[in-house]
């Protein structure tokens, strides 16, 4: 398994951005029921960039911004990819229901997948193997980006204020 962590690849301009989606009020934000499969309890916010049942489809006119930061991941870490399957931003708060979002892999078919925190917050991440044995926990720091391929992981949900993470999926 691979797993890379990058503190310095989102550029002054990208993180102006942004800051600007998330305070500027023009970003609309959806709920949803689920953190990762049906009826989980995992209520949270999302806006999907691309949408992973139409990846062929982009859905939100902050995709330039997203690939942009993908390719700057990419080309710090000698990383290479074809295709984005995935791009959303997830919200997640205290929703009373589950203290953590079930494990999951994100596709069914092979993939790789790019965290970039949004915020400092609560709500580590934690990454295993195919046995399910913890490999990697990290901690959301702001504009941190953490790289790993399709392999079982799970977030926890912060007990107080909220975690926002941008999510990738690329082969």
């Amino acid at each position: 398994m691979f797993y890379i962590e990058d503190k310095n690849f989102v550029s002054k301009e990208q993180k102006e951005a942004l800051n600007g989606i998330l305070t500027g009020g023009n970003c609309p934000f959806y709920l949803t029921l689920e953190a990762s499969v049906p009826n989980d309890g995992g209520i949270n916010f999302v806006h999907h960039v691309i949408h992973r049942d139409s990846p062929e489809k982009v859905n939100s006119s902050l995709h330039p911004l997203f690939v942009s930061i993908l390719d700057n991941f990419c080309k710090n870490n000698n990383l290479e990819y074809s295709k984005i399957h995935r791009c959303a931003i997830n919200i997640t708060i205290n929703n009373g229901n589950i203290p953590k979002c079930p494990t999951h892999t994100d596709h069914i078919f092979p993939h790789n997948q790019l965290l970039i925190y949004l915020n400092n917050s609560e709500g580590d991440t934690v990454i295993l193997d195919k046995n399910n044995i913890v490999l990697k926990i990290s901690e959301p720091e702001l504009y941190k980006g953490i790289a790993f391929e399709s392999t079982p992981h799970y977030h926890y949900f912060p007990i107080k204020g909220i975690r926002i993470v941008a999510i990738i999926t690329f082969s």
